[in-house]
């Protein structure tokens, strides 16, 4: 039997979709429009990745904190990355080292706009979603 390269290309975007659908809680996208904010002042270098829950992943030159709904705001334990394009962690809700130590107050306002927090220095984190 021979097998088309249409139908193996198609075979592997219905797998693709599949994967897509099942992990959209793990998988983050890059988001180009979005824009982070700290104390007021934008951060040019950050890179923002989203998923489908609109849960928020920053990358920054000096740390990564991952924002998501039920869980404190910190460092993802284990976290992977192709190529600044696409990350994914290795649970549902990630394992996270938190941002600060005993009382730490991270006063999280997450909408489908926008994701704001604090730090563990206290600096007020803002993420614009567009």
């Amino acid at each position: 039997m021979r097998l088309s390269l249409k139908r193996i290309l198609i075979v592997l975007a219905v797998l693709l979709i599949v994967v897509v659908v099942v992990y959209r809680q793990r998988l983050f996208l890059r988001d180009p429009l979005a824009k982070v904010e700290r104390n007021g002042v934008r951060v040019d270098d950050a890179g923002v990745f989203i998923n489908y829950y609109n849960d928020v992943l920053i990358r920054e030159v000096d740390g990564t904190y991952l924002v998501q709904r039920g869980s404190v705001p910190g460092t993802p334990a284990k976290l992977s990355c192709v190529r600044g394009m696409v990350c994914w962690t290795e649970a549902d809700i990630a394992k996270v080292a938190p941002l600060g130590g005993v009382g730490y107050q991270p006063n999280v306002v997450m909408s489908d706009r926008e994701v704001s927090f604090r730090d563990g220095e206290g600096d007020g984190v803002r993420v614009v979603l567009r």
